[in-house]
């Protein structure tokens, strides 16, 4: 891998690294969902990569769908303080990040 490469690879990790950080300074879902989308635009205007957005939204949506589905279909998963039919607000918008930062990673290791 080039150096350049390795630097994108670490910012890309170092942004995986601060979503616990946020989990142990607030329980407050709103807080928690504006960090992430905070984190997303930063992560866009910094390096963005064509369609980026529309997987991020894609993220979201099958997140809602497979969170909200195994909820109510294997009732194996409680949350506390969820506000959108069961599962924390953030929770869809972390899938949707988490689509971006697979897609980034795997861009790392095949290229």
């Amino acid at each position: 891998m080039a150096k350049k490469t390795y630097k994108n690879l670490i910012r890309d990790i170092i942004s995986l690294i601060i979503f616990p950080i946020i989990f142990l300074i607030t329980q407050n879902e709103f807080i928690i969902s504006g960090f992430i989308l905070f984190l997303a635009f930063i992560a866009f205007k910094i390096k963005y990569h064509k369609n980026e957005i529309k997987l991020f939204t894609i993220g979201i949506f099958l997140g809602i769908i497979m969170e909200i589905g195994g909820d109510l279909i294997f009732k194996m998963q409680y949350w506390d303080n969820a506000s959108f039919f069961g599962i924390p607000i953030w929770l869809p918008l972390l899938w949707g990040y988490a689509f971006v930062f697979i897609r980034r990673i795997g861009n790392h290791i095949v290229h």
